[in-house]
Formats: structure tokens, C-alpha cells, sequence
């Protein structure tokens, strides 16, 4: 039913940049789905609404969770004459292809197999979302395969199958000879963020001296990553080795992000970590963390993209909020996670993001995970009468879509338009992006550990091994 009225709400939004039209007109780019976990049906429900994919095949050990996600492919339509994602069979004598079934594979090397004669997969871009662990394996195998891939976050558990993964991107880069990958994270798009970002690009809230963000979730009431019936436990999420850690890495990441799109790079972590608050989650890594992140400052002659559309000159540089006042030292910004099992949690009363300035304070709703309204922003601003302590709402009840759904949408809209312009640079960012989500994680992790500052790889400079 969420998923359902995910699906309604959001038929109505407008096309971003004003090419919907456009790209109804094009071909659908085909999209093989490696690995059927739960998270597959948000991107399933976000395809539905973006239009840009078709899926023509599924790919998982498990017949059972191909099964589900078959179901979710065809359950979320609301009619059968929508133009709308559709599985297809392919008539292995012909090649053809039409609108009855997907096709259905254990293994990736069953997959790539088939797709040697298959005219329609071997093209199909692959969407690769599976265990942690096996990110490293199954993406390199695909690029080596020359095969466009789109990948779940994290980039890879370790810095090592980071590095790897970076280095292998940006030969694709170079050489443009077939392969590329795409890392997806949908909390750059949340319509909070993205109205948050351009309002401190044009200095709504003046200098950006502090910032908090706070995920907190409870599996009494998840929506997001299910639970295994057997145990009541979070599957293979569970386990340190699958996993590459706890709360931090897996759901933490998408709260991470934001903080790095909205303050900056982050090159220093000092925080502690607790494992074990809950035994119900059976979690082996650490279900509470609290650090402070010092913020990279920026170059002395870069500036944000602002849309007052100021000119730099001697006298009067171009404003970057992330510039810190002379003398006050670096930003340091506030990340906390917490992951309950039955515990009900204050959604309504806790903010994800607070975000304050010279001028001011962005706040963003803590109800992200509502699909019903939920999420919202909220501005603080000095021109306020009387300081009003209700602010101002920037998002109204019946344009919320609940930012973590939406920003699915968001992944494959960006995604499509990097596979058609064949664009190895934005490629290359989403990479080094989520090599610098993984670092921040594994630095918070030593941390906890050495109880000191310790550095985060920031991936500016990988080196191009020779192919």
C-alpha cells in the first residue's frame, strides 16, 4: 500500500529541467536487476514513475525473491496501458522480445552467458544491488564484460575494493571502450536537500557555521530494508563480514551525503560507536554512533554555483557560504545514528538535518521516511517578525513525497541521462563520491577505536593504473 500510493503521488510530478517531453520519445534503456533484496522494490517503484527502463531481466539465487520482485514489476501499475516499466520473455529461437515475462537467471555469469546471444540483453544496462561483500566481485567482473552498470551503495566495504573500483571507472574512462559504472545514493535528491542546497547558495541563512544530522530508524515501524522472517533479524545485514560494518555504513550513509553535498568534503572524524544496545537486531556491528566531522575548507577561489548570479572582482569576491569567518577555525558539523528494534522513536519532534548560518537555520523534518506527506523543510530566517519561532515552511503538505522515496526517482533520472550522453565524467563522480561515503564510515570506525582524529581518504587523486 506504501508503495502504491508512492507510485499515485508522484505520477504527478513534473519532469525535472523541462525535458519530460523529450525523453517520452526516446527509446527505453533495458535493465537487467542483479539481486532481488527489498530495497529493489523502491527502485522498481521509482522506474515506474521515471519511465526511462525497461526490465528485461532478474538475476538472484533465491527463485523466491525474484519472485517477489516479478510481483512488484507488474503489482505497482495501475493500468495496462501505461507507459509504464515492463518485463519481457525472450524467444531464445528468435531473439525477439515482448511484453509477457522477464527472464531469469541464478548468477551473473548465467546472465552474461545468455547475453552472448541475446540481442536483448546485451545491452541491458545492469543494476547490480546485493550484499556488501560482493560489490568489488560483481561490478568488476560486469566492467571487465564491458557492461554499463548501475550499483546500490556503499561503493565497496574496504578502501582497498574502493581504490579498485575507482581506478577501474576511471579506465573506462580514458579509453572509452565499453563499460561503465554508476553508483547510486538517493539523498542528494530528497526534495529537502535540493531546496536546502539552493537556498544556501543564495545565502538564505548566510554563512554556514554549524551542522547536525541525525538518522534514527526502528524496525517496529521500518520501511526500508525488511526483516527476515526466520529470525526477526536484518539478514545478512547483520553480519560484520557481509556487511562492512553496522548502522554507519548501511543506512548511516544516506545521512552522510547530504552533509557532504551541503558543508563540504570531510577530511577529519573523531566518534565513538556502540555495539550491542539491542539484541533483537542480532546486529554484529554497532547500532549507535555519535562523531564530529571537520569540513575540507574550500579552495580560496572556488565558489558554489549560486543563482544570485554574483560576478567576482577584486573588491567583492563571490559569496561561498562554506567560507568560514576569519579567525574561527574549521566547520565542524554533527553526524549521530541510531538503529532501535521495538523502541518507538520521536519522527515528529527530531530533526534529520539542522543546518545553521549567520543569518539563520534550515531545518529538515525527521518524518523522511513517510511516503503520506512526510519530510519537510523549514526556514529560520533573521527577516522573520518578532524571530517566529514556527519558521517557514518551504514545502507544503501536498508536495511532500517523503524525501527517501523520492530521491529513488532522482537516481534513475540522473542515471538515464549519464548512460545517453555515454558520460564517463558524471560516471566517474558518482564513484569517487561513494568512495568518500565509505571513507568517512571506516574513519568514524577507527576512531571508535584509537579514540583520537583520524583522517578520511577524500579519492581527489587515484592514479590510472596501465589497462
Amino acid at each position: 500500500q506504501i508503495l502504491q500510493f508512492f507510485v499515485w503521488v508522484t505520477m504527478t510530478q513534473q519532469e525535472e529541467d523541462g525535458v519530460g517531453d523529450v525523453k517520452q520519445q526516446q527509446p527505453k534503456l533495458r535493465l537487467a536487476i542483479v539481486g532481488c533484496g527489498q530495497i529493489v522494490v523502491h527502485h522498481v517503484a521509482a522506474l515506474t514513475v521515471t519511465k526511462e527502463f525497461e526490465v528485461v531481466a532478474l538475476c538472484d539465487p533465491s527463485a523466491e525473491r525474484r519472485r517477489m520482485i516479478r510481483h512488484e514489476c507488474r503489482a505497482i501499475l495501475p493500468s495496462n496501458d501505461m507507459d509504464l516499466p515492463v518485463v519481457v520473455n525472450v524467444n531464445t529461437s528468435t531473439n525477439d522480445h515482448r511484453s509477457e515475462d522477464v527472464q531469469e537467471f541464478d548468477s551473473l555469469d548465467d546472465l552474461l552467458a545468455a547475453s552472448l546471444t541475446s540481442n536483448v540483453l546485451k545491452d541491458a544496462v545492469l543494476f547490480i544491488s546485493v550484499p556488501h561483500d560482493l560489490h568489488h566481485a560483481l561490478a568488476s567482473q560486469a566492467l571487465e564484460a564491458g557492461r554499463r552498470v548501475v550499483m546500490e551503495k556503499p561503493l565497496a566495504p574496504t578502501l582497498d575494493e574502493c581504490h579498485s573500483l575507482l581506478q577501474q571507472a576511471k579506465i573506462k574512462q580514458q579509453h572509452n571502450n565499453g563499460g561503465m559504472l554508476i553508483v547510486s545514493e538517493q539523498s542528494p535528491y530528497w526534495q529537502e536537500i535540493v531546496k536546502a542546497k539552493e537556498l544556501l547558495e543564495e545565502g538564505a541563512i548566510g554563512t554556514l557555521v554549524s551542522a547536525a544530522s541525525y538518522y534514527y530508524e526502528s524496525m517496529r515501524d521500518n520501511v526500508t530494508s525488511g526483516i527476515d522472517p526466520t529470525t526477526g533479524g536484518l539478514g545478512w545485514r547483520t553480519s560484520l563480514k557481509r556487511c562492512g560494518g553496522g548502522v554507519v555504513i548501511d543506512g548511516g550513509l544516506h545521512w552522510l551525503r547530504p552533509l557532504r553535498e551541503l558543508c563540504g568534503d570531510m577530511e577529519q572524524v573523531v566518534g565513538v560507536t556502540r555495539r550491542h544496545i539491542q539484541p533483537g537486531l542480532q546486529l554484529e556491528g554497532e547500532s549507535l554512533a555519535h562523531a564530529l566531522l571537520k569540513i575540507k575548507a574550500p579552495p580560496s577561489s572556488s565558489s558554489s554555483s549560486s543563482s544570485l548570479n554574483e560576478t567576482e572582482t577584486d573588491d567583492e569576491p563571490l559569496f561561498d557560504y562554506r567560507r568560514q569567518p576569519e579567525g574561527s577555525g574549521a566547520l565542524v558539523v554533527t553526524f549521530s545514528a541510531n538503529m532501535m528494534h521495538t523502541a518507538p522513536m520521536a519522527h515528529d519532534s527530531c530533526p534529520y538535518f539542522r543546518l545553521t548560518g549567520t543569518k539563520g537555520e534550515l531545518v529538515v523534518a525527521g518524518t523522511g521516511l513517510n511516503p503520506n506527506g512526510g519530510g519537510g523543510l523549514k526556514l529560520y530566517h533573521e527577516n522573520d517578525n518578532d524571530g517566529a519561532v514556527e519558521g517557514i515552511d518551504l514545502l507544503s503538505v501536498e508536495d511532500r513525497q517523503g524525501g527517501f522515496f523520492v530521491g529513488f526517482q532522482g537516481i534513475w533520472r540522473v542515471a538515464g541521462n549519464i548512460l545517453r550522453r555515454n558520460d564517463h565524467a558524471a560516471a566517474v563522480k558518482t564513484v569517487r563520491d561513494a568512495a568518500a561515503d565509505v571513507a568517512v564510515a571506516l574513519a568514524l570506525y577507527k576512531s571508535s577505536e584509537s579514540h583520537q582524529w583520524e583522517p578520511c581518504e577524500l579519492f581527489d587523486d587515484i592514479p590510472i593504473p596501465n589497462p
